[in-house]
């Protein structure tokens, strides 16, 4: 009897340390969560230059994934080949 109660008293007891009762982060708390990830200096803001570090980042693999020839430079047919792949995706039309 002593080793069932004692079970349940450590199930009881390692459910409620996990967390397992927590309620989920919404979509909203999970973009901000990801969004403060950018702040580099636990300053817990970010700043204009933390900010434009992603920018420059997501806007140079975009540029590298429009630049198919990789010649530095899209051209009209490279930009259009880029926007049809990519809008299916941006529009959930391919998933």
């Amino acid at each position: 009897m002593f080793i069932r109660f004692f079970s349940l008293l450590m199930f009881c007891l390692t459910v409620s340390a996990t967390g397992a009762w927590a309620e989920p982060k919404s979509s909203t708390d999970k973009i901000v969560d990801r969004f403060i990830e950018l702040d580099q200096d636990s300053s817990e803001g970010v700043s204009l230059d933390e900010y434009l570090l992603m920018v420059n980042e997501r806007a140079k693999v975009r540029f590298e994934e429009m630049d198919a020839n990789r010649d530095g430079e899209v051209t009209d047919p490279e930009y259009r080949d880029f926007w049809q792949k990519k809008k299916a995706q941006w529009y959930r039309l391919e998933r």
